[in-house]
């Protein structure tokens, strides 16, 4: 037996043998032994860090098929699938009603994903996750089997897509490093793009504050299907980064808010040179009935070579963030011409970036005083904006707010750099105020 935990316990614990016989036996803990029908083995005088293990021989005549630690549940354990030499697991069906957590089991489900885009067609898959507690060890895995069928035929080399594609994650606490602290780790090959990140995160007790360390990598393969993209991204190239993020929650008499501070950097390995600092502060405020939102940006962005989709979005959300929405990262519900960005004002916007919703799809050409134009700033590298959202949703009639709808006025500005994206230096002037 181990101890894995610091407090001082005495073990209860049965063996079920390959008769189906089974054998209590009590191990007290140092010079208490209580009153039991057990049999009672040698003390345990240690704690973790003394002797953590305990070692005992037991005759056990037709062998030994479970040996399970605690069978009246009565331990203060805050781990316990690892209770029971064959595992403490469940397997059931995801039905996706939520229910409380198995205090007892560490949870396995499973269930059917199917979904569809114009170039691998009908995707076929299976999800499977799992966790104990929802905070130790959890899992989620989907692959899919990509059919082909109802593609696009339309489109040109439609028959390039990938076979299978897969997407999983973990995470699980560090506690015993570091309170309040997890590691995450993330791989995709999907549509096209091979994902993958890792990260550190910390917060306090009470999650007012947080901060995380992530190892980013994106790659598309040289033999990705061009009917996969809706948004621009170079083939071959590894777009590999350092994200470091701090994030503090915040209350006031009127309201709540949130400060986040983002710095990154290109890292080893990747064919980008790039790096930003940027600054977000979200603030919900309330008067009464009506609700005052309020978002201010702002974005210094150095390199001489900048990765297309991690660049800053005037409108919205950039190609990288986009893509980690099933929705918008490939052809499909959405396509290509949804998202194409002209001389007129497009339909979509997707939150992100400087966030000018009046933008979204816009080119924004810059000219100089000649009317020569300088370059379209829809993307550029730095910026700032601040946006306003007044919500009165509340004082509409209830017939309109059960319907669903909600009203708000809302108004954003900003300014984004003018230079050419691969400058090597930061000395020309930002845009006028959009």
């Amino acid at each position: 037996f181990t101890r894995y935990g610091r407090m001082q316990m005495p073990i209860d614990f049965t063996v079920t043998a390959n008769d189906g016989k089974t054998y209590d036996y009590h191990i007290p803990n140092h010079w208490f032994i209580k009153k039991t029908n057990s049999t009672v083995l040698k003390k345990w005088h240690a704690w973790d860090l003394l002797q953590p293990k305990y070692v005992v021989t037991l005759n056990i005549p037709s062998g030994i098929k479970e040996v399970e630690i605690d069978p009246s549940n009565r331990l203060a354990d805050s781990y316990m699938p690892n209770n029971s030499s064959i595992g403490n697991i469940t397997l059931n069906f995801n039905d996706n009603l939520w229910e409380y957590p198995d205090w007892k089991n560490y949870e396995v489900k499973y269930q059917p994903n199917i979904w569809w885009n114009s170039t691998d067609g009908i995707k076929f898959g299976l999800n499977i996750s799992g966790g104990y507690l929802r905070h130790h060890h959890l899992f989620d895995a989907t692959i899919w089997i990509n059919s082909g069928i109802a593609q696009d035929k339309d489109n040109p080399n439609f028959s390039d897509f990938s076979d299978i594609s897969y997407r999983t994650s973990y995470n699980t606490n560090l506690d015993k490093l570091y309170k309040n602290s997890r590691f995450y780790v993330y791989s995709s090959h999907n549509f096209g793009l091979l994902s993958n990140k890792l990260s550190l995160v910390k917060e306090d007790k009470k999650d007012n504050n947080k901060i995380s360390v992530n190892l980013i990598s994106l790659y598309r393969p040289k033999n990705s299907s061009d009917n996969y993209f809706i948004h621009e991204m170079d083939k071959s190239k590894l777009n590999n980064r350092i994200d470091i993020c701090f994030e503090r929650k915040y209350k006031y008499n009127f309201g709540k808010g949130n400060f986040k501070l983002d710095l990154k950097t290109s890292t080893l390995g990747s064919d980008y040179n790039y790096s930003s600092i940027s600054v977000t502060a979200i603030n919900r405020n309330k008067s009464g009935k009506i609700k005052i939102n309020t978002r201010a940006f702002l974005q210094y962005g150095r390199g001489s070579n900048w990765a297309k989709e991690s660049l800053l979005g005037l409108a919205g959300a950039n190609p990288e963030e986009l893509y980690n929405n099933k929705f918008t990262r490939t052809n499909g519900v959405f396509n290509t011409n949804d998202f194409n960005f002209t001389h007129e004002l497009g339909n979509y916007h997707s939150g992100g970036g400087l966030n000018l919703r009046g933008y979204a799809g816009y080119l924004a050409p810059e000219y100089d005083k000649n009317g020569i134009l300088i370059r379209n700033t829809n993307y550029g590298t730095s910026g700032a904006s601040l946006s306003t959202e007044i919500d009165f949703t509340s004082i509409l009639p209830y017939t309109l707010r059960r319907s669903g709808i909600g009203s708000y006025l809302f108004a954003d500005a900003g300014v984004i750099n003018i230079d050419d994206i691969n400058r090597k230096n930061y000395t020309t002037a930002m845009s006028d105020i959009r």
